[in-house]
């Protein structure tokens, strides 16, 4: 199955992860909320249009983000992951 990225997620007192696969460029939402794992599920599997800042935090370009290209794009979609599903994402809680 090759190497996997894992981050922890909650939605209220609900708490699950989100697993990346490399190779596969695919993510597995673990949350037990079925109508936000749904909504994250969604939101991995669209294109975004995202602002990023660029040289300074006033300095921002749009970029096309497809969220399962690979690593880096999967880590910015979860940046805005809050915004558009109300599933905070728990980048410090370890996931085993």
């Amino acid at each position: 199955m090759g190497e996997v990225f894992k981050v922890g997620i909650h939605f209220g007192d609900e708490f699950g992860h989100i697993e990346y696969y490399f190779a596969e460029k695919r993510a597995v939402v673990i949350l037990g909320n079925e109508e936000k794992r749904e909504a994250v599920e969604k939101y991995l599997l669209t294109e975004q249009i995202i602002n990023v800042a660029q040289h300074s935090l006033l300095d921002f370009k749009e970029r096309a983000n497809n969220p399962v290209a690979d690593l880096n794009s999967f880590k910015l979609a979860l940046t805005r992951l809050w915004n558009n599903t109300g599933v905070l994402v728990d980048w410090s809680r370890p996931v085993d």
